[in-house]
């Protein structure tokens, strides 16, 4: 603990305060004249007090294998892979043998420009800020004395990834062309019903792929508590309003009887809603490919994420924005399950009924 405090050296025109630590000496100065500018140089005393010597003089690209190793063992490994990547493409190149303690904001944003400077979209430049932050929260949790790096900015001509949603003929597409063609042989899209799904709720499909008949489908309402990432592994949802429960609308309901059907008719028993062939749990991965592969056949270009841009698109005209949050799970102003839940039947009755008859205006389905 410092016993000592800042003096006013009027020679030099600053503050001056002198500390020890681990038989190591050091001076910290303020050049603020007034009672303030003690107070900061006590304040940077401090500070350097607390760090942990052993830290010091710590390299970046130490620090950043240590905090992916903390990344693997505490959170998702979708997040240490994609934590991992923006290090070795944009956080490392520049930083790895640099000293912690010597970076400025300076080189921080300039990670973020090279990107830029790559043609890297808006989207990314914000993942790898979100890393670097991610990364500098860690760090200070070492007490590794460096400059925090506030205001990092993203440039505003960034490219933005434009999201687009299936026109009136491809949603009549979708929802009448069941088959697809392969090596030569018409055969039945096995995952016909899920693709239909996610246009008609908005489901993501790590979403769809965690769906349990017996959690998660109750009575006419749908649940969605989990999800399932590129890694087969099971999450508890993108965010924390990723987690909500609402009545079926009906052709969300169509398409689920549909499905059900169908596993039926194959013999197939499982715990999933919309499983694997075999009756395993559906990778979203093999989902993505598999819808690649049907819109390719059938003249549709939008991505399966897009699916969800255009339930979006169907329903905002005509559902109250904070409805259409809650099914979404957007928004972190509002209480999902609050506004959803089953103490609130009479208002999601009237929810389901605006977004099946906005639906049924553009899809062609029964």
């Amino acid at each position: 603990m410092r016993k000592n405090e800042a003096i006013w050296i009027e020679k030099s025109q600053r503050w001056q305060i002198k500390v020890q630590k681990d038989g190591v000496r050091r001076a910290f100065y303020s050049f603020t004249p007034s009672k303030r500018g003690k107070i900061e140089a006590e304040k940077k005393a401090d500070k350097w007090l607390a760090t942990n010597s052993k830290d010091e003089n710590i390299r970046v690209g130490k620090l950043w294998a240590d905090f992916l190793n903390e990344v693997k063992t505490t959170v998702s490994h979708t997040a240490y892979v994609d934590h991992e990547s923006r290090g070795r493409n944009w956080i490392l190149p520049p930083l790895e043998h640099k000293q912690m303690a010597r970076t400025t904001p300076q080189d921080w944003q300039d990670c973020i420009n090279a990107a830029y400077k790559a043609g890297r979209s808006k989207k990314t430049l914000k993942n790898i800020r979100g890393s670097i932050m991610t990364f500098c929260r860690y760090v200070k949790k070492r007490r590794v004395p460096f400059e925090w790096p506030d205001d990092l900015e993203i440039p505003k001509n960034a490219p933005e990834g434009k999201k687009t949603s299936l026109q009136p003929e491809q949603l009549k597409t979708l929802f009448s062309e069941d088959t697809y063609i392969k090596r030569g042989e018409v055969l039945p899209c096995f995952f016909i019903y899920a693709y239909r799904l996610l246009a008609a709720t908005g489901l993501r499909r790590g979403e769809l792929c965690a769906l349990n008949r017996k959690r998660d489908l109750k009575k006419g309402r749908l649940s969605t508590s989990h999800s399932i990432n590129r890694f087969g592994e099971e999450t508890e949802g993108k965010t924390k309003n990723s987690t909500r429960d609402f009545l079926l609308w009906g052709i969300a309901q169509e398409i689920i009887d549909d499905q059900l059907r169908m596993l039926k008719e194959r013999g197939i028993v499982s715990p999933w809603l919309f499983p694997d062939e075999d009756g395993q749990r559906l990778n979203p991965t093999k989902l993505y490919d598999q819808w690649c592969i049907y819109r390719r056949q059938h003249g549709i270009t939008q991505s399966l994420h897009e699916l969800r841009h255009t339930f979006t698109s169907l329903t905002q005209n005509d559902v109250p924005l904070e409805m259409l949050k809650g099914i979404l799970g957007h928004g972190a102003d509002i209480d999902t399950t609050g506004v959803y839940g089953h103490q609130l039947e009479g208002e999601d009755q009237r929810t389901a009924q605006l977004v099946d008859q906005s639906l049924r205006r553009y899809i062609p389905y029964k």
